[in-house]
Protein backbone atom coordinates (compact mmCIF):
# COMPACT_ATOMS: atom_id res chain seq x y z
CA UNK A 1 0.00 0.00 0.00
CA UNK A 2 0.99 3.59 -0.53
CA UNK A 3 2.65 5.51 2.51
CA UNK A 4 2.07 8.80 3.46
CA UNK A 5 4.69 9.51 5.71
CA UNK A 6 8.24 9.17 3.81
CA UNK A 7 7.71 12.61 2.10
CA UNK A 8 7.67 14.45 5.09
CA UNK A 9 10.74 12.96 6.97
CA UNK A 10 13.04 13.41 3.80
CA UNK A 11 14.82 16.05 5.58
CA UNK A 12 18.13 15.02 6.78
CA UNK A 13 21.55 13.66 5.63
CA UNK A 14 23.24 10.69 4.95
CA UNK A 15 22.91 7.39 6.82
CA UNK A 16 24.63 4.08 6.40
CA UNK A 17 25.29 2.93 2.64
CA UNK A 18 24.08 -0.65 2.60
CA UNK A 19 24.44 -3.16 -0.10
CA UNK A 20 23.57 -2.02 -3.52
CA UNK A 21 21.54 -4.49 -5.71
CA UNK A 22 22.00 -4.07 -9.50
CA UNK A 23 19.92 -2.03 -11.82
CA UNK A 24 18.99 -3.40 -14.87
CA UNK A 25 19.75 -2.18 -18.18
CA UNK A 26 16.88 -4.05 -20.42
CA UNK A 27 12.97 -4.95 -19.13
CA UNK A 28 12.77 -8.64 -19.10
CA UNK A 29 9.32 -8.49 -17.88
CA UNK A 30 5.94 -9.08 -19.16
CA UNK A 31 4.04 -6.32 -21.02
CA UNK A 32 1.12 -5.14 -19.12
CA UNK A 33 -3.12 -4.27 -20.29
CA UNK A 34 -4.24 -1.11 -19.13
CA UNK A 35 -7.69 -0.97 -17.64
CA UNK A 36 -9.42 2.42 -16.59
CA UNK A 37 -11.53 2.64 -14.14
CA UNK A 38 -13.23 5.54 -14.93
CA UNK A 39 -14.63 8.69 -12.54
CA UNK A 40 -17.47 9.39 -10.50
CA UNK A 41 -19.11 11.43 -13.31
CA UNK A 42 -16.03 14.23 -13.36
CA UNK A 43 -13.07 14.14 -15.37
CA UNK A 44 -10.23 12.78 -12.92
CA UNK A 45 -9.76 9.76 -10.50
CA UNK A 46 -6.74 9.01 -8.00
CA UNK A 47 -5.90 5.29 -7.11
CA UNK A 48 -4.74 5.20 -3.63
CA UNK A 49 -4.57 1.54 -2.63
CA UNK A 50 -5.25 -1.78 -3.84
CA UNK A 51 -5.84 -5.44 -2.53
CA UNK A 52 -5.15 -8.87 -3.46
CA UNK A 53 -8.37 -9.13 -5.03
CA UNK A 54 -7.90 -6.65 -7.28
CA UNK A 55 -10.12 -3.95 -5.27
CA UNK A 56 -9.04 -0.58 -5.89
CA UNK A 57 -9.94 2.82 -3.68
CA UNK A 58 -9.31 6.31 -4.25
CA UNK A 59 -10.70 9.41 -4.93
CA UNK A 60 -12.89 10.34 -8.21
CA UNK A 61 -14.50 13.74 -9.24
CA UNK A 62 -17.77 13.77 -9.20
CA UNK A 63 -20.41 16.01 -11.88
CA UNK A 64 -20.53 18.52 -9.80
CA UNK A 65 -16.66 18.97 -9.10
CA UNK A 66 -16.09 17.27 -5.78
CA UNK A 67 -13.69 14.93 -5.30
CA UNK A 68 -15.03 11.76 -3.01
CA UNK A 69 -13.91 8.42 -2.27
CA UNK A 70 -14.50 5.35 -4.18
CA UNK A 71 -14.25 1.71 -4.26
CA UNK A 72 -13.39 -0.16 -7.44
CA UNK A 73 -14.57 -3.80 -7.72
CA UNK A 74 -15.44 -6.17 -10.51
CA UNK A 75 -15.76 -3.54 -12.96
CA UNK A 76 -17.91 -1.03 -10.70
CA UNK A 77 -17.08 1.97 -8.93
CA UNK A 78 -18.90 2.46 -5.95
CA UNK A 79 -18.88 5.73 -4.35
CA UNK A 80 -17.89 6.14 -0.75
CA UNK A 81 -18.56 9.93 0.02
CA UNK A 82 -16.73 12.42 1.38
CA UNK A 83 -13.99 10.65 2.37
CA UNK A 84 -9.94 9.59 1.78
CA UNK A 85 -9.70 6.23 1.46
CA UNK A 86 -6.04 5.17 2.34
CA UNK A 87 -6.35 1.72 2.36
CA UNK A 88 -8.92 -2.25 1.34
CA UNK A 89 -8.40 -4.97 2.64
CA UNK A 90 -9.45 -8.72 0.96
CA UNK A 91 -12.54 -8.60 2.46
CA UNK A 92 -13.49 -5.29 0.92
CA UNK A 93 -13.05 -2.99 4.11
CA UNK A 94 -12.05 0.14 3.91
CA UNK A 95 -10.21 2.51 5.82
CA UNK A 96 -10.14 6.38 5.58
CA UNK A 97 -11.19 9.84 7.08
CA UNK A 98 -13.72 12.20 6.13
CA UNK A 99 -13.18 15.50 4.50
CA UNK A 100 -14.74 16.98 7.87
CA UNK A 101 -11.99 16.35 10.07
CA UNK A 102 -14.68 14.31 12.72
CA UNK A 103 -11.73 11.33 12.61
CA UNK A 104 -11.56 8.28 10.62
CA UNK A 105 -13.21 4.74 10.14
CA UNK A 106 -13.89 1.87 8.90
CA UNK A 107 -15.99 1.11 5.79
CA UNK A 108 -17.12 -2.10 5.74
CA UNK A 109 -20.16 -2.64 2.28
CA UNK A 110 -21.86 0.19 3.56
CA UNK A 111 -21.70 -0.41 7.55
CA UNK A 112 -19.42 2.73 9.00
CA UNK A 113 -17.59 1.75 12.09
CA UNK A 114 -15.48 4.90 13.61
CA UNK A 115 -12.29 4.83 14.91
CA UNK A 116 -12.35 7.91 17.27
CA UNK A 117 -12.55 12.25 16.89
CA UNK A 118 -8.95 12.17 15.78
CA UNK A 119 -8.02 8.95 14.47
CA UNK A 120 -6.51 9.08 10.66
CA UNK A 121 -6.44 5.37 9.45
CA UNK A 122 -3.44 4.65 7.61
CA UNK A 123 -3.62 0.45 7.00
CA UNK A 124 -5.53 -2.64 7.41
CA UNK A 125 -4.73 -6.31 7.69
CA UNK A 126 -7.37 -9.37 6.55
CA UNK A 127 -8.42 -9.88 10.62
CA UNK A 128 -9.63 -6.41 10.48
CA UNK A 129 -6.80 -5.07 12.58
CA UNK A 130 -5.51 -1.38 11.61
CA UNK A 131 -3.04 1.21 12.42
CA UNK A 132 -3.08 4.49 11.85
CA UNK A 133 -1.92 7.94 14.44
CA UNK A 134 -4.45 9.80 16.77
CA UNK A 135 -3.71 13.07 18.69
CA UNK A 136 -2.12 10.88 21.16
CA UNK A 137 0.72 8.79 19.04
CA UNK A 138 0.32 5.70 17.00
CA UNK A 139 -2.53 3.29 17.69
CA UNK A 140 -2.85 -0.62 16.71
CA UNK A 141 -6.96 -1.20 16.69
CA UNK A 142 -7.53 -4.39 17.13
CA UNK A 143 -11.38 -5.54 17.26
CA UNK A 144 -12.14 -2.09 18.04
CA UNK A 145 -10.13 -1.76 21.14
CA UNK A 146 -7.32 1.07 20.70
CA UNK A 147 -3.77 -0.06 21.57
CA UNK A 148 -0.82 2.73 21.80
CA UNK A 149 1.77 1.80 20.12
CA UNK A 150 5.58 2.84 21.19
CA UNK A 151 6.16 4.51 18.04
CA UNK A 152 6.46 8.10 16.35
CA UNK A 153 5.00 6.94 12.86
CA UNK A 154 3.65 4.09 11.51
CA UNK A 155 3.26 2.83 7.86
CA UNK A 156 1.62 -0.60 7.39
CA UNK A 157 0.39 -3.69 9.17
CA UNK A 158 0.64 -7.13 7.84
CA UNK A 159 -1.21 -10.57 8.44
CA UNK A 160 0.90 -11.49 11.31
CA UNK A 161 -0.01 -8.05 13.21
CA UNK A 162 3.79 -6.91 12.57
CA UNK A 163 3.75 -3.13 12.24
CA UNK A 164 6.31 -1.07 10.19
CA UNK A 165 7.12 2.56 11.25
CA UNK A 166 9.50 5.35 12.47
CA UNK A 167 11.13 6.42 15.64
CA UNK A 168 12.42 9.42 16.30
CA UNK A 169 15.37 9.40 18.57
CA UNK A 170 16.56 12.75 20.50
CA UNK A 171 17.53 14.88 19.38
CA UNK A 172 18.00 14.14 15.63
CA UNK A 173 17.92 11.11 14.82
CA UNK A 174 14.44 8.80 13.05
CA UNK A 175 15.17 5.20 12.93
CA UNK A 176 13.11 2.91 10.57
CA UNK A 177 11.30 0.12 12.92
CA UNK A 178 9.19 -2.79 12.64
CA UNK A 179 6.78 -3.50 15.81
CA UNK A 180 5.30 -7.00 17.13
CA UNK A 181 3.88 -7.83 20.20
CA UNK A 182 5.30 -5.25 22.03
CA UNK A 183 8.89 -5.49 20.77
CA UNK A 184 10.28 -2.53 18.67
CA UNK A 185 13.23 -3.89 16.45
CA UNK A 186 15.25 -1.02 15.02
CA UNK A 187 16.32 -1.35 11.69
CA UNK A 188 18.70 0.95 11.60
CA UNK A 189 19.66 4.02 10.23
CA UNK A 190 23.32 4.26 10.05
CA UNK A 191 25.39 7.54 11.35
CA UNK A 192 23.65 10.14 10.32
CA UNK A 193 20.67 8.75 12.06
CA UNK A 194 17.62 8.90 9.25
CA UNK A 195 15.61 6.32 7.76
CA UNK A 196 11.87 5.41 7.53
CA UNK A 197 9.49 2.67 6.38
CA UNK A 198 6.49 2.69 3.64
CA UNK A 199 5.17 -0.57 3.85
CA UNK A 200 5.78 -4.50 4.85
CA UNK A 201 5.01 -7.76 3.54
CA UNK A 202 3.58 -11.08 5.16
CA UNK A 203 6.92 -12.34 5.57
CA UNK A 204 8.16 -9.29 7.45
CA UNK A 205 10.38 -8.21 4.92
CA UNK A 206 10.12 -4.09 5.03
CA UNK A 207 10.72 -1.26 2.35
CA UNK A 208 11.59 2.30 3.06
CA UNK A 209 14.02 5.01 2.72
CA UNK A 210 17.49 5.99 3.75
CA UNK A 211 20.22 8.13 1.85
CA UNK A 212 23.29 7.80 0.17
CA UNK A 213 26.50 9.02 0.25
CA UNK A 214 25.86 12.00 -1.96
CA UNK A 215 22.52 12.77 0.17
CA UNK A 216 19.93 11.30 -2.27
CA UNK A 217 16.90 9.61 -1.16
CA UNK A 218 17.10 5.41 -1.99
CA UNK A 219 14.77 2.90 -1.92
CA UNK A 220 15.64 -0.02 0.68
CA UNK A 221 14.53 -3.39 1.56
CA UNK A 222 15.07 -4.83 5.04
CA UNK A 223 15.19 -8.78 5.27
CA UNK A 224 15.85 -10.37 8.51
CA UNK A 225 16.69 -6.37 9.63
CA UNK A 226 19.80 -5.88 6.90
CA UNK A 227 18.90 -3.56 4.57
CA UNK A 228 19.97 -3.79 0.71
CA UNK A 229 19.64 -0.43 -0.99
CA UNK A 230 17.50 -1.54 -4.52
CA UNK A 231 19.35 0.57 -6.70
CA UNK A 232 18.46 3.04 -9.37
CA UNK A 233 17.70 3.33 -13.04
CA UNK A 234 21.06 4.88 -14.05
CA UNK A 235 19.55 8.32 -11.70
CA UNK A 236 20.16 9.03 -8.31
CA UNK A 237 17.32 8.26 -6.58
CA UNK A 238 14.80 6.04 -5.60
CA UNK A 239 11.13 5.83 -3.94
CA UNK A 240 9.58 2.52 -3.40
CA UNK A 241 6.09 2.41 -3.34
CA UNK A 242 4.58 -1.28 -2.58
CA UNK A 243 5.94 -4.64 -1.69
CA UNK A 244 4.11 -8.20 -2.09
CA UNK A 245 3.98 -11.43 -0.68
CA UNK A 246 6.31 -12.37 -3.33
CA UNK A 247 9.15 -10.30 -2.50
CA UNK A 248 8.27 -7.68 -5.49
CA UNK A 249 9.10 -4.50 -4.87
CA UNK A 250 7.18 -1.24 -6.64
CA UNK A 251 9.21 1.48 -7.33
CA UNK A 252 9.51 5.04 -9.04
CA UNK A 253 13.22 5.55 -10.04
CA UNK A 254 15.58 7.83 -11.91
CA UNK A 255 16.82 7.18 -14.79
CA UNK A 256 20.35 8.47 -16.15
CA UNK A 257 18.20 11.05 -18.25
CA UNK A 258 16.93 12.42 -14.86
CA UNK A 259 13.38 11.43 -15.82
CA UNK A 260 11.23 9.27 -13.10
CA UNK A 261 10.23 5.92 -14.41
CA UNK A 262 8.24 3.39 -12.91
CA UNK A 263 10.14 0.23 -11.87
CA UNK A 264 9.50 -3.27 -10.63
CA UNK A 265 12.58 -4.94 -8.50
CA UNK A 266 12.72 -8.85 -8.77
CA UNK A 267 14.95 -11.01 -7.87
CA UNK A 268 18.06 -8.63 -7.01
CA UNK A 269 17.33 -6.34 -10.04
CA UNK A 270 15.25 -3.36 -10.96
CA UNK A 271 13.43 -3.29 -14.32
CA UNK A 272 12.25 -0.06 -16.21
CA UNK A 273 8.77 -0.72 -16.48
CA UNK A 274 7.90 2.19 -19.05
CA UNK A 275 9.57 -0.41 -21.20
CA UNK A 276 6.91 -2.41 -20.84
CA UNK A 277 3.99 -0.88 -20.79
CA UNK A 278 3.43 1.29 -17.91
CA UNK A 279 2.82 5.07 -18.37
CA UNK A 280 5.87 7.46 -17.37
CA UNK A 281 3.14 10.04 -16.94
CA UNK A 282 1.64 9.24 -13.71
CA UNK A 283 2.05 7.53 -10.42
CA UNK A 284 1.91 3.79 -9.34
CA UNK A 285 0.64 3.35 -6.03
CA UNK A 286 0.11 -0.45 -5.32
CA UNK A 287 1.16 -4.00 -6.22
CA UNK A 288 -0.73 -6.96 -5.35
CA UNK A 289 0.31 -10.72 -5.53
CA UNK A 290 -0.44 -11.77 -9.07
CA UNK A 291 1.68 -8.94 -10.02
CA UNK A 292 -1.01 -6.28 -10.98
CA UNK A 293 -0.43 -2.50 -10.28
CA UNK A 294 -2.31 0.48 -9.32
CA UNK A 295 -1.77 3.93 -10.79
CA UNK A 296 -3.24 7.42 -11.84
CA UNK A 297 -2.04 8.44 -15.63
CA UNK A 298 -2.16 12.03 -16.47
CA UNK A 299 -4.71 12.79 -19.31
CA UNK A 300 -5.41 15.62 -21.34
CA UNK A 301 -8.37 16.85 -19.01
CA UNK A 302 -7.07 15.49 -15.85
CA UNK A 303 -5.66 12.03 -14.46
CA UNK A 304 -7.37 8.83 -14.57
CA UNK A 305 -7.25 5.48 -11.71
CA UNK A 306 -6.00 2.60 -13.77
CA UNK A 307 -4.86 -0.92 -12.97
CA UNK A 308 -1.89 -2.79 -15.17
CA UNK A 309 -2.34 -6.39 -15.32
CA UNK A 310 0.61 -8.54 -16.88
CA UNK A 311 0.73 -9.91 -20.30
Amino acid sequence: MPSILGAALLAAALTAAPTAAPASAAAPVPGYRMVELGTLGGDSSFALAMNNRGDVVGRAQAADGTYRGFLWRHGRMTDLGAFTPTDVNDRGQVVGYPADGSGGYVWDHGAVRPLGPSAIPVAINNRGQVVGRTDEGPVLWTNGRARSLPLTEVSDINEHGQVSGGVYLPPNGFHAVRWHSGRVTDLGAGPFNRSNTYALNDRGWVIGWQFSADQFPRGILWRHARPLDVGTLGGSSTALRAINNRGEILATSQADDGSSRPALWRRGVLHDLSLAGVSMYGEVVDLDDRGRIAASVRTASGARAVVYHPR
